[in-house]
């Protein structure tokens, strides 16, 4: 969450904000692993950790506000469209489809990308709000991961919502999921250029 040098009261919500994020991220990741190490039962990692996950994803709509209002760098459009897209995930699919979702091995999937890449992400900001310097091993992986994480998060989401789609019995609701389904390959496309225009761009200054 790059910021455009914001009054010191805004630097300290986006400091709070950027922590109880990493932290929040951190605890989805940590307690994924576990899960999944100690149960046999897959769907033990949807029932513990739906409710956090969603609540971690939605508290990222701020994101949106704050790119709108200049208080952070980072484009609208390109906030707007993972942030919704992952709201849609979390609500429309994941919250609302629990007999696909729980049981999947790609609802774990999503979670450990999401989790690694987001636990990484807000922290690294969380750094650079506070004034330090960022290690360089976790500038690498904020601007390295990704190129496996992403490809993994995105694929597991196409899936959860393919899944849905073929259960629900509202035809609007499937032609929706069907719309967003075929929206995949292009915003998946933009999104990771955009993401290796950034690794470059930041990386090549090391």
């Amino acid at each position: 969450m790059p910021t455009n040098k914001p009054h010191p009261a805004s630097q300290v919500y986006l400091l709070i904000y950027n922590t109880v994020c990493a932290a929040l991220w951190l605890y989805i990741l940590l307690a994924t692993a576990s899960t999944l190490i100690s149960s046999r039962d897959i769907l033990a990692v949807y029932t513990s950790l739906e409710a956090w996950t969603r609540c971690a994803q939605t508290l990222a709509v701020a994101e949106i506000l704050h790119a709108a209002t200049g208080l952070i760098r980072s484009p609208v459009f390109t906030t707007f469209t993972q942030v919704f897209a992952r709201s849609v995930q979390v609500w429309g699919i994941n919250y609302a489809y629990p007999d696909v979702t729980g049981p999947s091995l790609a609802y774990s999937a999503m979670l450990l990308a999401w989790a690694t890449a987001d636990a990484i992400r807000y922290l690294y900001f969380a750094i650079v709000l506070a004034g330090y310097p960022v290690p360089r091993a976790l500038k690498w992986l904020r601007y390295s991961l990704f190129t496996i994480l992403y490809p993994v998060g995105i694929s597991s989401e196409w899936w959860l919502m393919f899944q849905a789609t073929k259960v629900t019995d509202n035809q609007p609701v499937a032609a929706l999921f069907a719309f967003f389904l075929g929206l995949y390959v292009p915003g998946s496309v933009m999104m990771y250029s955009y993401m290796l225009k950034q690794r470059r761009k930041v990386l090549a200054r090391e």
